[in-house]
């Protein structure tokens, strides 16, 4: 007997740990008061003062947009001209790189992920992720019916290249064609950024892949103004544009995540290739993507980041302001990372961002950690191999003695199943639960 919902759409019901976590602390926060809280669960910045952080630089601009303007479809399918511009300074600007790349607004980063799988891979053809991971890739892939394979992301404290290689070379053997993610800079959960080194492996390891069918690489940078080294980290871009002609490197950006504007969702997908037939022909289909999908994306926001990308005070004024911001996250980091060695509570290889993830290889333990630390007012993130910790939603107060807290509940945990429990390494039935 037929149903309302197409067989493809079976099995979409969708529990979203993010905003599952969120929706406890707030609770928590309500019932108990704010002191009696440690809400981690939150992706997005809050400041000491508790006040969630919106830049003056960006809303001042914002602002300034006439309504009519903000009123207004965008002009163009792709995005205004002035937007398209705006992203390529933003990225290109200041490592005075001119290459001829494409842009395609879209809402928010999540849009530019769903477009390039969508407009990568045919249904059944299949999609390569980290394992330790932003969860929605995976709802993305399934959305689009693209079978996930995953690399493991790290070897000891390093990147894993040899598992990268190994997937890459396996779905291309399989499939003739590799669609694969990147995450970089501070990766979400782990907090991590590759090394130069490690860069120049992935590199040269697509250029001779590519050689065996197209390659897709699609690079995430959805924290990139929160990266430490600031503009120095774009001049990985050059390199991206320096691939073989059999390779296309769609860089995911969120201006929203930058603007502090995570409800306004611009985003955009750039397109960065030395195959410009190949090229054009995956922008057209980008566009006809948006077309049938969102349509435009919010123009007053795009008009407002494009006033802050082209203009040099308004962008000095916005760089001066997230510096300070960029220097509590790091201070709140050595403040968490520091304390979690002294406590012997293992971490994932952090380096900068608004995350940190706690590693625990037992499934089982893991999700009794995630139980007890709730029951006790603590909210964090149950990720694939552990507990994401948003530290740019805990005051430094309140991250001060947190790790030795939790480290204590581990202790008990596992003290109660046994020793052999803390190493069921990575038992889970699936990745992102």
């Amino acid at each position: 007997m037929k149903e309302f919902i197409a067989e493809t759409a079976h099995g979409k019901e969708i529990i979203d740990v993010v905003f599952e976590a969120a929706q406890g602390a707030v609770k928590a926060i309500e019932r108990d008061g704010d002191d009696a809280v440690v809400n981690g669960a939150f992706g997005a910045y809050f400041k000491e003062n508790k006040d969630f952080l919106t830049f003056d630089s960006f809303y001042k601009a914002f602002e300034a947009v006439p309504r009519p303007q903000k009123a207004k479809y965008a002009s163009s399918i792709a995005g205004p001209v002035v937007f398209q511009d705006a992203v390529k300074d933003w990225l290109f600007g200041s490592i005075d790189l001119d290459i001829d790349a494409d842009v395609i607004a879209t809402p928010g980063g999540t849009g530019a992920l769903s477009s390039t799988v969508k407009n990568t891979l045919a249904p059944g053809e299949t999609v390569i992720h980290p394992d330790i991971g932003w969860g929605p890739y995976k709802t993305i892939a399934k959305e689009q019916n693209t079978p996930v394979e995953y690399y493991t992301l790290f070897d000891g404290d390093e990147f894993n290249i040899e598992s990268f290689k190994a997937t890459c070379e396996r779905v291309m053997k399989k499939q003739g064609k590799v669609l694969v993610f990147i995450n970089d800079p501070c990766q979400n959960p782990t907090g991590y950024t590759m090394r130069k080194d490690e860069w120049d492996s992935v590199l040269h390891f697509i250029n001779t892949l590519s050689e065996a069918g197209p390659v897709v690489l699609l690079h995430d940078i959805a924290y990139i103004d929160f990266n430490l080294a600031g503009d120095d980290y774009k001049h990985i871009f050059k390199r991206l544009s320096e691939l073989n002609d059999n390779v296309l490197s769609v860089v995911t950006f969120s201006a929203s995540k930058s603007m502090t504007a995570y409800g306004m969702s611009v985003g955009a997908q750039v397109l960065l290739s030395n195959n410009e037939y190949g090229r054009k022909r995956f922008k057209h289909a980008c566009k006809n993507a948006a077309r049938g999908g969102w349509s435009t994306i919010n123009n007053g926001a795009m008009m407002a980041f494009s006033k802050i990308a082209l203009d040099k005070d308004l962008k000095n004024e916005y760089l001066e302001e997230k510096s300070q911001f960029v220097t509590l996250l790091r201070e709140r980091a050595e403040l968490f990372t520091a304390e979690a060695h002294d406590a012997k509570l293992p971490i994932y290889p952090y380096k900068e961002g608004f995350f940190i993830t706690i590693r625990i290889d037992s499934h089982v333990v893991k999700n009794e950690l995630h139980l007890k630390l709730k029951q006790k007012n603590i909210f964090f993130v149950n990720v694939y191999g552990g507990l994401r910790v948003a530290i740019c939603s805990i005051p430094k107060r309140k991250l001060k003695g947190l790790a030795k807290r939790v480290k204590d509940v581990l202790d008990e945990i596992v003290e109660t199943n046994g020793e052999s429990s803390a190493r069921d390494t990575h038992n889970e039935t699936t990745l992102y639960p």
